[in-house]
Protein backbone atom coordinates (compact mmCIF):
# COMPACT_ATOMS: atom_id res chain seq x y z
CA UNK A 1 0.00 0.00 0.00
CA UNK A 2 1.41 3.24 -1.25
CA UNK A 3 2.66 5.23 1.94
CA UNK A 4 0.51 8.31 0.95
CA UNK A 5 -2.84 6.16 1.05
CA UNK A 6 -1.24 5.16 4.29
CA UNK A 7 -0.87 8.47 5.75
CA UNK A 8 -4.96 8.86 5.69
CA UNK A 9 -5.45 5.76 7.66
CA UNK A 10 -6.63 5.78 11.18
CA UNK A 11 -4.12 4.01 13.85
CA UNK A 12 -6.60 0.84 13.94
CA UNK A 13 -8.46 0.29 10.67
CA UNK A 14 -11.56 -1.83 11.00
CA UNK A 15 -10.87 -5.50 9.35
CA UNK A 16 -14.58 -5.01 7.47
CA UNK A 17 -12.81 -1.70 6.39
CA UNK A 18 -9.46 -2.79 5.34
CA UNK A 19 -10.90 -5.68 2.84
CA UNK A 20 -12.87 -3.27 1.29
CA UNK A 21 -9.58 -0.96 1.06
CA UNK A 22 -7.51 -3.55 -0.35
CA UNK A 23 -10.69 -4.85 -2.95
CA UNK A 24 -10.65 -1.39 -4.30
CA UNK A 25 -7.08 -0.78 -4.34
CA UNK A 26 -6.53 -4.06 -6.16
CA UNK A 27 -9.22 -3.12 -8.76
CA UNK A 28 -11.94 -5.47 -7.37
CA UNK A 29 -14.48 -3.42 -6.67
CA UNK A 30 -15.21 0.45 -7.97
CA UNK A 31 -14.61 4.09 -6.06
CA UNK A 32 -18.93 4.46 -5.94
CA UNK A 33 -18.63 0.96 -4.29
CA UNK A 34 -15.82 1.79 -2.06
CA UNK A 35 -17.04 4.72 -0.81
CA UNK A 36 -19.88 3.16 -0.41
CA UNK A 37 -19.10 0.23 1.96
CA UNK A 38 -15.82 1.87 3.65
CA UNK A 39 -17.33 3.64 6.24
CA UNK A 40 -20.06 1.18 7.30
CA UNK A 41 -18.40 -0.25 10.39
CA UNK A 42 -17.55 3.28 11.38
CA UNK A 43 -19.15 6.39 10.31
CA UNK A 44 -15.76 8.12 11.72
CA UNK A 45 -14.40 6.53 8.18
CA UNK A 46 -16.37 8.68 5.48
CA UNK A 47 -13.52 11.73 5.63
CA UNK A 48 -10.59 8.64 5.45
CA UNK A 49 -12.38 7.40 2.65
CA UNK A 50 -12.55 10.72 0.64
CA UNK A 51 -8.70 10.99 1.70
CA UNK A 52 -7.76 7.48 0.11
CA UNK A 53 -10.11 8.67 -2.84
CA UNK A 54 -8.00 12.41 -3.44
CA UNK A 55 -4.80 10.77 -2.98
CA UNK A 56 -5.18 8.16 -5.41
CA UNK A 57 -6.36 10.91 -7.91
CA UNK A 58 -3.35 12.97 -6.91
CA UNK A 59 -0.74 10.15 -7.35
CA UNK A 60 -2.37 8.95 -11.08
CA UNK A 61 -2.35 13.01 -11.81
CA UNK A 62 1.60 12.92 -10.63
CA UNK A 63 2.12 9.48 -12.64
CA UNK A 64 -0.41 9.20 -15.31
CA UNK A 65 0.37 6.04 -17.39
CA UNK A 66 2.52 5.65 -20.44
CA UNK A 67 0.09 5.22 -23.59
CA UNK A 68 2.64 3.20 -26.01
Amino acid sequence: MPPEIEACLPARLHPVSRMFLEAFLAGRITQQDFLWAFHLPNSDYLPVAQCIVKTLARLANTNPPLHL
